[in-house]
């Protein structure tokens, strides 16, 4: 099923530069965003986590087995460096001292509203961002699980079958649930809202 991540990792292993550009090119992008979904982080702690667990990828391909896609193996990665970086980030202080004149420059652009900010829109994203996060939060975690995996990660229904621990049918069974259950909630949450995001 998994037949070409595992021709890529065979590449990888042999020391193919092709193959390791190919992994990086595919993966660094959708590794961020899982990151994004899953995390408050800036941009730079999420551009670390996704490098750490590319690189441990990389040290590790001699246990990529070939049972899950390339992806939700290395997602299984990424997820011990944010849980790492999160219990890190969660027993220190956050503070930038604006006594050093690097500091300054480097925060000044975020200090100033950008020529195209429209306060309505950001206002309307996040009242959305909101309610969509209440609505999946109100379902069933495997529903919740299912539907992030579907949506947010871009999974095949074969990988959610395995992040689930089903068979493919069973999978789309949860699926078509969990869809209709959301459904409900986002009328519930968001009654005036024309059209559902999922």
């Amino acid at each position: 099923m998994y037949e070409a991540d595992r021709a890529l990792v065979a590449r990888m292993a042999m020391g193919d530069q092709g193959a390791f550009e190919e992994f990086f090119r595919a993966s660094a992008p959708r590794l961020a965003s899982f990151v994004v979904r899953r995390s408050g982080l800036d941009a730079a702690t999420i551009e670390d986590i996704v490098q750490n667990s590319l690189i441990k990828a990389m040290r590790s391909l001699d246990r990529f087995r070939g049972e899950s896609s390339l992806f939700t193996w290395l997602t299984q990665i990424c997820l011990h460096e944010l849980a790492d970086v999160t219990r890190k980030t969660a027993r220190r202080p956050i503070h930038t001292s604006l006594d050093e004149p690097d500091n300054v420059a480097r925060l000044s652009p975020q200090l100033h509203a950008s020529s195209f900010f429209e306060p309505e829109a950001t206002v309307d994203a996040q009242l959305h961002r909101v309610a969509m996060i209440r609505a999946l939060n109100a379902l069933p975690k495997q529903y919740a699980v299912a539907l992030e995996a579907k949506y947010g990660d871009g999974l095949s229904v074969a990988e959610i079958a395995e992040l689930l621990g089903v068979t493919t049918i069973a999978a789309q069974s949860v699926l078509a649930r969990a869809r209709e259950a959301f459904r409900q909630r986002w009328q519930e949450i968001d009654g005036e809202a024309e059209v559902c995001p999922i």
